[in-house]
């Protein structure tokens, strides 16, 4: 196979939905593929997914890429794989004995305060370098299946991200990347390893954490079993992938310290890149790909997937007009938007849809539209979604120093990139330059950078995001809008002080 024959998939299993891309050796998406799904809440407040919907998914995607796209899988040298944030237990067929718990999902309160009892904070900052919460990481929710569920952790063989179950899937290896196992509460963000330590004083099984390893590391080959359900070929190299934000970063250009990106999709994420973790509980610390570099990150949980829930109970009142006009629901939503001025005339929206984590940690928290009037319009509200989630990432850089002066331009990936209007919402709210990368899947880029290196093919280096994002656009703040979100993040941080004793 020749370098112009060599492809390389990224596949990103995410929070509402799994993509699949292909790419050539110039980062040119020659083929791509998207399944989408719905979280499933059996209790309020808990948040859960079906893993067998990530490997549908996978398979769909992969048989359209191959059968429908035209795309030979023989052509494929190597496979790179990120992933949100869903803890599973499997079995040792890697079958799941319980449902994925989610990010967004809140059940384990006594948990988290059995673990500062028995663990303590302070053990869990000094080793992770985060905090001890529930949803963000995983520790409290193992302890929740283990306290309520003790016939399923008797039934388990280990504990799996979505890439690992997917790896699982079609190498038959149990893994976990090294930047995913950072935000489990269980592993030591120095060494890249599980601590003994803290799994001791936690009572968690050490026999369930898989093999870590780096994400250029090969996991194994695509089985025969595999090759025959995907079309994917044999033996393919699989790599161990990595967390969906540090990914992503990658994959917007920001690979070198003081580099910052923006990803919003289902969630909404800022990082930093620097040579230390940042101990402060505000913010959360992730390992690199890289050696001595570390991603910080601060999280809206609730940033596309607020547009979604809006275009979900909302999106029949201009769907016709949308297929009247040739547009999909999201983009006719971009139209609305950009005729409504800055600020909404006073509308604000929290997007605290399932409460929220960084930075004011807050489970209760609930989503709120504000300022309502009888002129507010259907358009208003789809711009105070937006304005919201850039309001939120705001908040967030405000407890990030060191993103803060940076004067570079930022770049911006995930779903939004796709909307214009947004990344200048977004370029007016943090009055910075935006640059609307190109290709706003970022997660799968990232993946496919991880691909590359994972075998060796040094057409594709690590800044090769960077280089991308030099070719994009670059929106640049208003100063007369930024005036206006100067008065509006005000008034957001008040809404929030003044409504959270009632959620």
């Amino acid at each position: 196979m020749t370098q112009n024959e060599t492809l390389l998939l990224g596949i990103d299993i995410g929070t509402t939905g799994t993509k699949c891309a292909i790419y050539d050796l110039k980062g040119e998406l020659v083929a791509h593929a998207y399944q989408e799904y719905s979280m499933i809440h059996p209790q309020p407040s808990w948040t859960e997914q079906d893993p067998h919907r990530w490997w549908n998914a996978v398979q769909t995607n992969l048989r359209d890429c191959f059968e429908q796209q035209g795309i030979d899988s023989s052509r494929i040298a190597s496979i790179g794989l990120s992933c949100t944030n869903a803890m599973t237990l499997v079995d040792e067929a890697g079958e799941p004995v319980y449902n994925a718990i989610g990010h967004h999902d809140k059940r384990a309160d006594p948990q988290v305060a059995w673990l500062r009892e028995h663990v303590g904070e302070e053990l869990v900052l000094r080793v992770t370098a985060d905090k001890l919460d529930k949803g963000s990481f995983c520790l409290p929710s193992l302890r929740w299946l283990i306290d309520n569920r003790p016939e399923l952790v008797a039934r388990a063989y280990k504990m799996l991200m979505p890439s690992g179950y997917i790896i699982q899937k079609l190498t038959g290896k149990f893994s976990m990347n090294r930047p995913r196992m950072s935000l489990t509460s269980l592993s030591d963000i120095r060494t890249g390893e599980w601590s003994r330590e803290i799994a001791k004083k936690a009572e968690i099984p050490f026999s369930l954490l898989p093999t870590p390893y780096d994400p250029c590391d090969i996991v194994g080959g695509v089985t025969e079993e595999a090759a025959h359900i995907t079309g994917l070929k044999a033996g393919t190299p699989v790599s161990a992938g990595c967390l969906d934000s540090v990914v992503a970063t990658l994959g917007a250009g920001a690979v070198q310290e003081g580099d910052v990106a923006l990803t919003i999709g289902s969630s909404g994420r800022i990082c930093y890149i620097g040579s230390e973790p940042i101990y402060d509980k505000r913010l959360l610390n992730c390992r690199s790909p890289y050696q001595g570099l570390y991603t910080i990150l601060q999280t809206t949980d609730n940033a596309g997937i607020s547009l979604r829930w809006f275009r979900d109970v909302f999106g029949d009142a201009v769907q016709q007009k949308a297929e009247a006009a040739g547009l999909s629901v999201y983009d006719y939503m971009n139209t609305l938007a950009e005729k409504v001025p800055a600020g909404c005339n006073g509308l604000v929206y929290l997007p605290y849809l399932a409460g929220e984590k960084s930075p004011i940690w807050d489970s209760d928290a609930r989503g709120v539209f504000f300022g309502m009037s009888l002129s507010t319009d259907y358009g208003a509200f789809v711009r105070a979604i937006m304005e919201g989630v850039a309001l939120s990432m705001r908040d967030c850089m405000e407890i990030m120093p060191a993103a803060k002066k940076s004067i570079s331009p930022i770049p911006l990936g995930g779903g939004a990139a796709n909307s214009r209007v947004w990344c200048q919402i977004f370029a007016d709210v943090l009055n910075r330059p935006i640059v609307r990368l190109k290709s706003g899947e970022t997660e799968t880029l990232g993946d496919f950078i991880i691909a590359a290196e994972s075998v060796g093919l040094t057409d594709v280096t690590r800044d090769f995001g960077k280089k991308l994002a030099a070719e994009s656009e670059v929106l640049y703040p208003d100063s007369a809008a930024a005036s206006v979100y100067d008065k509006a993040y005000q008034k957001y941080k008040a809404v929030y002080q003044n409504t959270k004793t009632l959620f």
